[in-house]
């Protein structure tokens, strides 16, 4: 059972969130809250939640910041940003504050409850057009220090996949251009966010593009 805690300062967004949810046999809403404050104190109490749905513009405390406190928190639900703003800078600040997801809420409920798995079972979701923002402002950016992809020790394949994941590609799209199998696609990825340390392919396409390969 996945338990999940909403916070979101608006009441029927996390009714509607909330009824989606709680419509899944394996999705359990163990709390609601209505600010970040809020959230935090049912993460204390309750350690056993997977996964948070966390509005960035709250009253008393707000998503990001929330996101932040919450890494220090032992057994820390993943935290999906979920929002009606899609400015990359908002991504941005959520993945530097530990977010494991970001969806707009003009989302599907496919969507949604896609995500709440996807980060329950350690992984990480972004949509495609999230992503490409994400990317196009790193590239437009340029990074602050070069990164040299030697400390990673990365093998030729694994540096034509991070490249490639720089590039935006998804799993399908890399096979297709290195004539690999899927499953040797995501041999290969996971090495590479072994190896970089990176947390998700969004950290390690950014890291991709620091090091000149995208």
């Amino acid at each position: 059972m996945i338990r999940v805690v909403i916070a979101d300062d608006q009441h029927l967004v996390r009714d509607g969130f909330s009824q989606i949810l709680r419509s899944q046999p394996d999705i359990h809403v163990a709390a609601e809250a209505a600010d970040g404050r809020q959230l935090l104190d049912a993460v204390r109490r309750d350690p056993r939640i997977d996964v948070a749905l966390v509005d960035i513009r709250m009253p008393v405390l707000d998503g990001l910041q929330a996101t932040r406190e919450l890494a220090a928190i032992p057994h820390a639900p993943a935290v999906i940003i979920v929002t009606t703003f899609d400015d990359d800078a908002y991504v941005l600040d959520a993945i530097a504050s530990g977010a494991r997801g970001f969806l707009l809420k003009r989302s599907t409920a496919h969507d949604l409850l896609s995500a709440v798995r996807a980060v329950a079972a350690g992984g990480a979701i972004l949509s495609a057009e999230i992503t490409g923002a994400v990317l196009e402002r790193v590239r437009s950016t340029g990074p602050a220090t070069r990164v040299d992809l030697a400390a990673y020790q990365l093998t030729a394949r694994e540096t034509d996949v991070l490249t490639l994941i720089g590039a935006g590609l998804n799993n399908d799209e890399i096979a297709r251009s290195l004539h690999l199998s899927m499953s040797t696609v995501k041999t290969h990825v996971a090495n590479v966010l072994a190896k970089t340390g990176s947390r998700d392919r969004v950290r390690a396409a950014i890291l991709a593009i620091q090091a000149g390969l995208s």
